[in-house]
């Protein structure tokens, strides 16, 4: 719920004969409107959208107000939007004067938006609780606030996904945007405001109609932390974003032909099922409650898949085996314009790589390995899934405690010009 904003008023007259009464498409006087933060929207490379609003009587007819806006507000951004009235010139000065034409007596709300740069931040911080067959995913946003000044309850958006290019079109465009929220809110008696229908605990993701300069349509998602909270300035605070716990997979795997002995490498993968993206982030991995390693989290969309590397794992053990290498050599006359001894040499070599899974569970695991350019491939078993030129790739199911085999063998043949 919005709170019901104070205002901080100051009265310059401009004549005393315009004191006493409201004439009609004239100025009574110049009125200096300080609004109170409402919300702050936070990107995370340090732009800011600032919303501030209240309510005050106001007299049918033509009126001036200086708005209050911070110096390190960008000009360009500033929109004043007041209900019931129509604006007919602004002027640009230390405070922006604003004429406006108001239709009808009564309260009457403002709303002023504007952007600010450098001013606040905003990352991702994961827990990762690694269990059995679930990981349980923590995260919290670590805000700063650089403002110049202290936020206090307010409401606070933070926006994940790539800032939009700054045009100042583009950034009317988007502020009308968050103006537009406006219109969700009633007006109630004795200044009270409610919001319908009921705020979601997430709000939904913004797209911008406007292209930015880079010609390509973006869109941002943006959270909206539950409850009003404070900013203090020049300090950093850590708020609650969400908390999932979901199911994973396990997969290992083995580059054999960098790691002969191994370790093989433990990787999960996770499903994001919530209504919200997973941010790009670090994160603090916990297996059973102990500590494993720090990792990163790759931005995740909703309902995509991630892989995400826990580390080195002793539930498989893995050797790769030379198991044979035999070189032959013939040699054979060819006549070019005098008779030559050409040399050929073939070389054999026959490779085992063994796995040994160390666990109570069914386990998948990855195999690749490498060969030369010039091999020929003579045996191998079982056919890999992937095979190119150099590299050779299994996917293969390790059964509780089992040991598996991969045999392979491949030739070189060379010649060499004899004198």
């Amino acid at each position: 719920m919005i709170m019901r904003a104070a205002f901080l008023l100051f009265f310059i007259l401009i004549s005393p004969a315009l004191a006493s009464e409201n004439v009609a498409g004239e100025v009574e006087a110049i009125t200096a409107i300080s609004l109170p933060v409402n919300s702050v929207t936070i990107y995370p490379d340090g732009l800011v959208t600032m919303k501030r609003n209240g309510t005050m009587e106001v007299t049918e007819g033509v009126h001036e107000f200086a708005i209050d806006v911070p110096s390190l507000a960008s000009e360009e951004s500033i929109l004043l939007w007041v209900s019931d009235a129509n604006i007919e010139k602004i002027v640009y000065e230390s405070m922006p004067i604003y004429t406006i034409n108001v239709s009808s007596t009564g309260q009457h709300e403002f709303v002023l938006s504007y952007l600010m740069y450098d001013s606040a931040y905003w990352w991702p911080r994961y827990s990762l609780e690694l269990e059995e067959n679930t990981l349980l995913i923590s995260a919290i946003a670590v805000v700063e606030n650089y403002c110049d000044e202290d936020l206090n309850n307010i409401q606070i958006k933070l926006v994940t996904g790539l800032t939009p290019a700054i045009e100042t079109g583009y950034l009317y465009d988007l502020l009308s945007n968050l103006l537009a929220e406006e219109a969700a809110y009633d007006y109630r008696t004795e200044g009270e405001y409610a919001k319908t229908p009921a705020p979601a605990e997430y709000a939904p993701s913004y797209e911008i109609s406007e292209k930015p300069a880079t010609g390509e349509l973006e869109t941002l998602f943006i959270f909206e932390i539950v409850g009003r909270n404070d900013l203090e300035m020049d300090s950093r605070v850590g708020l609650p974003l969400f908390e999932e716990e979901t199911s994973i997979d396990r997969i290992y795997t083995w580059d054999a032909d960098v790691r002969i002995e191994g370790p093989v490498i433990e990787e999960i993968e996770v499903n994001n099922t919530m209504n919200v993206p997973w941010p790009a982030g670090s994160a603090l991995l916990y297996r059973n409650g102990e500590y494993v390693s720090s990792i990163s989290i790759p931005y995740t969309p909703v309902g995509s898949e991630e892989s995400i590397v826990v580390g080195p794992s002793a539930d498989i053990e893995v050797s790769k085996e030379l198991l044979d290498y035999n070189v032959t050599e013939r040699f054979m006359n060819e006549t070019v314009n005098s008779t030559q001894v050409i040399k050929e040499t073939t070389e054999t070599w026959k490779y085992q790589l063994k796995m040994t899974s160390e666990t109570d569970k069914a386990a998948k695991i990855e195999v690749t390995d490498s060969r030369p350019m010039d091999a020929v491939l003579l045996e191998i078993s079982p056919e890999p899934k992937e095979i190119t030129a150099t590299t050779m790739k299994w996917e293969l199911s390790l059964e509780p405690r089992e040991e598996t085999l991969i045999g392979y063998s491949y030739k070189i043949v060379t010649t060499e010009t004899m004198k």
